[in-house]
């Protein structure tokens, strides 16, 4: 588990033993049981920081993308004069800090969820997978043209036979 995520658990765990009285109806006996009284709290506050990194790791993504195809372009055009050199050492520092904060979120949100499972038994995640929308006509057709158009430029040309 990642600092954060440990002391979310830590915080939140205080196992005491409580007098539990139980109604006829469960077959249980009253008694003194050891309960974590901060359970709750605990699943809580590990639910929202699982909901807060399913929404920014996309996003964190994006950043990530972008700032890689920024530091692509910028090796394409270097070509060793003080200009190129700043924008290639910048595109690049900018890339490995994206990449980094990704990978620090991913590692934050499976530590969340793995400690979410210990404590819990099961899984938890924000994400729904939600079916796709009904588009309207007029876009559905306009999408397919535009894939139509992609395809036409993905196939290879035909060579020339020469005789």
């Amino acid at each position: 588990m990642t600092k954060l995520i440990n002391a979310i658990v830590e915080t939140y765990t205080n196992t005491t033993e409580l007098y539990i009285r139980e109604n006829n109806t469960t077959g249980k006996e009253d008694g003194w049981r050891f309960v974590d009284t901060l359970r709750f709290h605990a699943e809580r506050k590990l639910k929202r920081e699982i909901q807060d990194l399913e929404f920014w790791i996309p996003r964190q993504s994006d950043r990530e993308a972008n700032a890689k195809n920024w530091m692509q372009k910028y090796r394409k055009q270097y070509n060793g004069d003080e200009i190129s050199t700043t924008n290639l050492q910048s595109s690049v520092a900018q890339y490995k800090a994206e990449a980094f904060a990704l990978s620090v979120m991913q590692a934050e949100l499976a530590a969340a969820q793995a400690a979410y499972k210990e404590l819990n038994g099961g899984t938890y995640t924000s994400v729904e997978d939600k079916a796709d929308a009904e588009l309207p006509e007029e876009l559905a057709s306009m999408l397919a043209e535009i894939d139509a158009l992609e395809a036409a430029n993905d196939k290879p040309k035909a060579k020339r036979k020469t005789a």
